[in-house]
C-alpha cells in the first residue's frame, strides 16, 4: 500500500489561512512505514528528516542514532519485502518526492534510471566513496557509482534444521523436484533470486536472456509450488523464522538472514550454497529523483561509507561489506567466515546479477504467472 501525506487545502487565501493549518490533521502511517525507535512523525517534506526506503531489519539503530546526533535530523523508516514492492512504491505517483535514501538491489538500478525514479549522485559530497573495494566503484560498476553506491552484498542458499534433516543433500532438488523433497519448506519472494535459483539448478545462466529457459525455470516453480511440502514465498526474514520457530524444515533465504540466526542456534540450523551454484546479489544506496532532501541524502551514503559506519553494519547484517576500509575493523569471526564471504570454490559456482534489459520483462511476465496460480 503506498502512502502519501495530503496537503492542506486552503479554504481561502485571505481568509482563515492560520486557523485551518491548526486544526488540520496529519494521516496515521500505514504498517512498514514508521519513525525509527524514539522518534516523534512527522511529514515527509519536513526540514532536517531523513526517509529512508529499505528491506526490514536491514540497518543497525545504532547507525541511525549516529547519523541523527551528527546532523541533527530525522531519520524515518519505510520498509519493503520485495523488489517489486519497492518498486512499486517508488514508482507511485508523485512517491520519488517522498523518499530520500533508496536501497535497492543493483540490477533493478538501469532500469529506475531508464524511469527517471532516481537521480545522479554528485561525488562531491560523498568524500568516502574512495572507501569501496574497486570491483564494487569505477567504471565497471554503474559506470563509476553515477546514480548508485554498494551497501551490502550475499549470496542466496538453503538454511535448514540439520536434526530434522542431518543428511541433506546440497543440491536445489531437495525443494525443486517433486520427486526428492526433503521437508516442509518455502520459497524466497524475490523474483531474480528465485527465478536465478532456479536456473542454476537447471544449468543455465542466472541472467538468461533466452525466454524458453526462463519460462521453464517459472514451470519448476509453478510444479513446486502445488506440493502439499511448499508451504508458499515469504521474505527473507519471514522464511528465516519460520525455520527458527520449526514451522518448516527448510527455506530458501539469503545468507546474512541465515547467519544471524545459526549464531543463536548453532546446534540445530545449518546453510548450504547448493552444488549446482547461486547468485551474488548486490545491494546499492541511491536517491529518489525528487528526493526532498538531497543534500541530507548524500550526508547519509557517506556517513555509512566510514569505515565504522560500514563495519558496523556488515556486524550488524552479517552480510559482506563492499567497504575496503570498513573490512579491518570486522571481527576475525566475521571476516574469515565462510557463510558471510564466500570460499573461492564456492564462489567459482555464484553469478552476479545483471542488467537484462527488454529480457526482464519475461521475467516479470513468469514471476506474476508462478504468484498468481
Amino acid at each position: 500500500m503506498q502512502y502519501r501525506r495530503r496537503p492542506l487545502v486552503l479554504a481561502s487565501l485571505l481568509l482563515g489561512v492560520l486557523s485551518l493549518m491548526a486544526c488540520g490533521k496529519k494521516e496515521s502511517p500505514p504498517p512498514g512505514q514508521e519513525p525509527a525507535a524514539g522518534a516523534k512523525p512527522a511529514a515527509p517534506a519536513e526540514v532536517g528528516e531523513l526517509n529512508l526506503l529499505i528491506f526490514p531489519d536491514y540497518i543497525d539503530e545504532k547507525i541511525i542514532k549516529e547519523f541523527e546526533a551528527q546532523t541533527k535530523a530525522q531519520v524515518r523508516l519505510t520498509r519493503y519485502d520485495s523488489t517489486e514492492e519497492m518498486e512499486s512504491k517508488l514508482a507511485y505517483a508523485g512517491a520519488d518526492s517522498q523518499y530520500d535514501v533508496v536501497i535497492m538491489a543493483s540490477q533493478i538500478l538501469p532500469r529506475m534510471v531508464r524511469r527517471g525514479l532516481v537521480r545522479p549522485l554528485d561525488h562531491a559530497q560523498i568524500p568516502n566513496l574512495k572507501n569501496l573495494e574497486s570491483r564494487f566503484a569505477g567504471p565497471g560498476f554503474d559506470d563509476g557509482n553515477k546514480h548508485g553506491v554498494p551497501y551490502q552484498w550475499g549470496t542466496v542458499g538453503i538454511v535448514y534444521n540439520k536434526k530434522k534433516l542431518p543428511n541433506l543433500d546440497p543440491s536445489w532438488s531437495v525443494l525443486l523436484d517433486p520427486q526428492k523433497l526433503a521437508g516442509t519448506f518455502v520459497l524466497l519472494d524475490e523474483q531474480r533470486d528465485m527465478l536465478g535459483s532456479v536456473l542454476k539448478y537447471k544449468g543455465y545462466s542466472s541472467n538468461t536472456t533466452n525466454a524458453n529457459e526462463i519460462r521453464e525455470a517459472g514451470r519448476v516453480l509453478k510444479e513446486v509450488k502445488k506440493q502439499p511440502k511448499c508451504l508458499g514465498f515469504k521474505g527473507g526474514v519471514g522464511a528465516m523464522e519460520d525455520v527458527r520457530a520449526g514451522s518448516v524444515d527448510m527455506a530458501v533465504v539469503w545468507n546474512g538472514d541465515a547467519q544471524k540466526q545459526i549464531e543463536q542456534d548453532k546446534e540445530r540450523l545449518a546453510f548450504v550454497i547448493p552444488k549446482e551454484g547461486s547468485v551474488i546479489w548486490v545491494d546499492v544506496m541511491t536517491i529518489a529523483a525528487k528526493a526532498p532532501h538531497p543534500e541530507l541524502a548524500h550526508k547519509f551514503i557517506n556517513h555509512v561509507l566510514t569505515p565504522e559506519g560500514g563495519a558496523q553494519l556488515s556486524m550488524y547484517t552479517k552480510y559482506a561489506t563492499p567497504n575496503a576500509a570498513a573490512q579491518g575493523k570486522l571481527p576475525d569471526a566475521d571476516r574469515t567466515n565462510t557463510l558471510i564471504y564466500p570460499t573461492k570454490e564456492v564462489a567459482d559456482r555464484l553469478e552476479h546479477h545483471r542488467d537484462l534489459g527488454e529480457a526482464a520483462k519475461v521475467f516479470d511476465e513468469v514471476w506474476t504467472e508462478v504468484k498468481s496460480q
